[in-house]
């Protein structure tokens, strides 16, 4: 994938997280973003305080498991 498309589906994504209304669709959209190093922060994403530590959860997943791989 070009940098250049990649780049345009990042957009697209931010886009539709921004539109989006259903909380589980929203946390899988950031969870996307995050995967692809361009999530934006928490507080500005998720109102909800237990939204946040589910993302945070998730962060955390994700670093075990890079840890686990290395």
């Amino acid at each position: 994938m070009s940098p250049e498309a990649l780049a345009a589906g990042v957009e697209h994504v931010r886009v539709d997280l921004g539109l989006e209304t259903d909380p589980a669709r929203r946390f899988a959209l950031w969870a996307i973003l995050f995967m692809l190093d361009a999530a934006p922060d928490l507080e500005s994403t998720f109102e909800n305080a237990a939204e946040r530590e589910a993302a945070r959860n998730f962060m955390d997943i994700m670093d075990a498991g890079t840890d686990a791989s290395s």
